[in-house]
């Protein structure tokens, strides 16, 4: 297949910006050749002078949290972090059934894709219906059509019980995926602070034949300071774990990071939601820190992460001039990173080798567009320009703003229904 008459963003070495170029999709789903000027092959797709950029990625969520979507708390907001934890988040998990994990990955991944997003690392918990529950999310993505990667959230708060049942989840999916499958594994953990001594030494044992990355939140409240050092020390953190937010973290703290390799994701929508702090972007990246986006949940539109970590910054330091190049580099280099490093897997850029992890956006700029104003144009006008289609390892999954092969209506209705169920018993 040969995609042609749109206007480029490669995302490569140099940030090529092509006026008006072709793209080769490969029938492995590989990227073949790039290239200037339209395509002459009569069978090429024209896509009428759109911008074809790489698929974004998210690097932390939660699917599960999508039919909590405008649900009601009885009595008083909880006054901390900890508190929403047991109010609603931990209250919600325990009621999911297997068919709600199934529609709520569904319908917060057929969210994704409507907003370009191409690959997910979802971090999922539903501790009474555990067995068999990543299987329900591996089939929700297999039907969008999208990539990515799930585990199973260990915790002690359930008692051992739980903990032990966590970890045979994730070991039971992690036998079972293939090494370069279209949906992956890690190894889940909460936090260091619902962790005790014993359940993380038997996960850190469990993971050793595995050889997976351990996805786990790290100093996101003050009451997980001290996190990095724990699970450094356990064997936790190291190139192919994923460390979600780091935000109460010491300048030491950040140098272990950067000396083991970790992926840290920035979260900023939630970590405002939850009003637990801004994780100091500036100074991961002056340590050396591999450094990504994610949504953590909140939403799936992965640009308003982009516009909020850049605005954040900004503030946090008192200073307009900080924030766009790290909010900038954690989305479009920093999560293509991480997927590379964890998985081995080429997305995040339009190249010959790479991925066709594309999407095409509705967007023909009013001035013009090279490498060295890019981000003006990413900021302030790609990022609120609808997404028209998305490809996915060289497969549609979204066209004319509409996934290919679901009827998202139906999966609407029965996610609502699914969901008011879900509220009673909550």
């Amino acid at each position: 297949m040969i995609l042609t008459n749109a206007r480029i963003l490669t995302f490569d070495a140099t940030n090529r910006v092509l006026d008006s170029g072709s793209v080769e999709v490969l029938a492995d789903g590989a990227i073949g050749f790039v290239r200037p000027g339209r395509a002459l092959d009569a069978h090429a797709v024209d896509l009428h002078g759109r911008l074809l950029m790489p698929a974004l990625i998210n690097c932390h969520t939660h699917l599960y949290s999508t039919l909590a979507r405008g649900i009601h708390l009885p009595g008083p907001p909880p006054p901390d972090f900890p508190a929403t934890l047991k109010k609603l988040w931990w209250r919600l998990d325990r009621a999911l059934t297997e068919e709600d994990v199934y529609y709520s990955a569904l319908t917060g991944l057929i969210d994704s894709a409507r907003c370009g997003v191409g690959t997910v690392i979802d971090h999922h918990s539903s501790p009474n219906a555990c067995a068999g529950s990543l299987d329900s999310v591996e089939r929700a993505f297999l039907q969008v059509g999208l990539r990515g990667a799930t585990c199973y959230e260990t915790s002690d708060r359930n008692g051992r019980r739980g903990a032990d049942t966590g970890i045979r989840e994730n070991v039971r999916f992690l036998e079972r995926v293939r090494p370069a499958a279209q949906v992956g594994g890690m190894f889940g953990l909460h936090a260091a602070f619902t962790l005790g001594d014993r359940t993380l030494a038997a996960c850190v044992e469990a993971n050793q034949s595995l050889g997976a990355g351990f996805h786990v939140h790290v100093a996101e409240d003050v009451c997980d300071r001290s996190a990095v050092r724990r699970l450094c020390a356990a064997g936790v953190l190291n190139e192919k774990a994923l460390a979600a937010h780091c935000i109460h973290i010491t300048a030491a703290e950040r140098t272990a990071l950067a000396r083991h390799r970790v992926n840290v994701v920035h979260n900023p929508q939630s970590n405002c939601n939850n009003a637990v702090g801004i994780a100091d972007l500036p100074a991961l990246f002056r340590s050396g820190t591999i450094v990504g986006l994610g949504s953590d949940g909140y939403s799936p539109r992965m640009w308003d992460e982009f516009k909020a970590a850049t605005q954040l910054q900004k503030v946090r330091a008192r200073d307009s001039r900080v924030g766009g190049a790290e909010a900038c580099t954690a989305l479009f280099r920093g999560n293509r990173d991480i997927v590379r490093q964890i998985w081995g897997t080429q997305v995040g850029r339009i190249a010959p080798g790479a991925r066709a992890d594309l999407q095409l956006v509705d967007y023909h700029p009013p001035t013009p567009i090279d490498s060295f104003n890019l981000f003006g144009h990413l900021l302030f006008g790609v990022s609120n320009a609808p997404v028209d289609s998305l490809m996915v390892n060289g497969r549609w999954v979204l066209r004319g703003g509409h996934c290919v092969n679901l009827d998202e209506r139906e999966i609407a209705e029965k996610a609502a229904a699914r969901a008011k169920a879900l509220w009673e018993r909550f």
